[in-house]
């Protein structure tokens, strides 16, 4: 039994409340009776490929009641950190929508070398020729930020397909270069993005996801709390708190009043 000051729950999105187009069984009944018992609700996903309001959108369309103040991408978050550090010019590997995100928030996209860092999220359109670019700017002492390591993410029909870690791979094989730093998870600065927004502490956040390497261990790294749901049962040792139905949440979860 799980009890804590938790008063705000952060549900990763892919494979934990849907997986491509479809509601992944118990999601909309388990946020809800979360909603009515008070919690805050945030999502929060590793998906480099969206923007932020795209994702959104997608949540409010299958029922979730998402906003831009409650929800938490690596696009947006990478626009963030760029600011932060006051890097505004970019060799982009990524998805069209990624760069129209960088341009939201005045980040230059350049299709050459001559850049302060190179960017690198998942890219259906990878090829030889961008892992020269991003060699030759790295070469020439550019930083090499990250989306994530994921290796691969799943969508339906039991299938997975190739993740941002695949892209990360082959630049780091070929520059020797490991990346400067990663935005999304299992690192924290997106938790951290989300604390700062709302004034919320670790020890009141619940991280709910199905990937062990990616979310369970980004609460681990945030010393909050983390449930792993895996419909399998296939559950690591260093996951403390696992679900098989999202359903079983509620009974973990035991709000101080």
């Amino acid at each position: 039994m799980v009890v804590t000051v938790i008063n705000s729950i952060v549900f990763d999105l892919d494979g934990t409340l849907y997986l491509g187009g479809r509601i992944m069984e118990g999601a909309m009944d388990a946020v809800a009776a979360l909603k009515r018992q008070r919690y805050q609700i945030f999502y929060l996903t590793n998906n480099s490929g969206k923007m932020r309001q795209q994702i959104v959108e997608k949540l409010n369309m299958f029922g979730f009641s998402a906003n831009m103040r409650n929800t938490y991408c690596v696009s947006h978050g990478i626009s963030l950190y760029l600011k932060e550090k006051k890097i505004s010019s970019v060799y982009l590997i990524g998805t069209h929508d990624l760069r129209s995100e960088l341009l939201l928030n005045d980040i230059s996209v350049k299709d050459n070398s001559a850049v302060a860092a190179v960017v690198v999220g998942i890219d259906p359109l990878f090829s030889y020729e961008k892992i020269a670019v991003a060699l030759d700017a790295i070469d020439r002492g550019a930083e090499l930020i990250v989306a994530n390591v994921d290796s691969s993410y799943p969508v339906e029909n039991n299938r997975r397909l190739p993740g941002c870690g695949a892209m990360v791979a082959a630049i780091v094989s070929a520059t020797g270069h490991a990346p400067d730093f990663q935005v999304g998870k299992p690192n924290t600065y997106m938790l951290e993005l989300l604390c700062r927004d709302h004034g919320l502490s670790s020890e009141k956040i619940c991280v709910i996801g199905d990937m062990p390497e990616s979310d369970i261990k980004m609460a681990n790294n945030f010393n909050c709390q983390g449930i792993l749901f895996d419909p399998n049962g296939d559950f690591p040792h260093f996951a403390d708190t696992k679900v098989k139905k999202l359903s079983e949440i509620i009974a973990l979860l035991k709000k101080e009043r």
